[in-house]
């Protein structure tokens, strides 16, 4: 079974907005690493993945990618944990991210962006 280019597409730009976002909390990380070495800065500035958002955001990300497979009539456990983890990551990480540039985005934004990301994993044959 061939995807439609209408679900490719999109689940490829949004594959990239959160690899950016990944590569951002990363390189904000390495310079974090360097600047402790010089004067330590406070803790709160570390991206913790599993913080108070998580359970927000991951639930948001079982929902969209169940009701994705299950529509789509192909939900399986083994796809499931790409198909969830890595959106939850994804969403983490654009939220600290977003939130270390000083905009401050609303608390639904990243499980937003996590459902949006599993969904489009779900509703794709992986």
């Amino acid at each position: 079974m061939n995807p439609s280019p209408f679900l490719v597409v999109p689940a490829m730009l949004w594959t990239a907005v959160a690899a950016l976002a990944v590569l951002a909390v990363l390189a904000v990380l390495v310079l974090f690493v360097r600047s402790v070495r010089r004067e330590p800065e406070p803790a709160s500035d570390a991206w913790d993945p599993f913080g108070t958002g998580f359970p927000v955001i991951a639930l948001a990300a079982v929902a969209a990618f169940t009701v994705a497979a299950a529509v789509q009539g192909h939900f399986s456990l083994g796809d499931t944990g790409l198909g969830i983890l890595w959106p939850v990551m994804a969403a983490t990480a654009l939220v600290h991210a977003a939130g270390r540039r000083g905009r401050s985005w609303p608390r639904w934004s990243g499980a937003a962006f996590a459902a949006v990301g599993a969904a489009l994993y779900g509703s794709l044959p992986l």
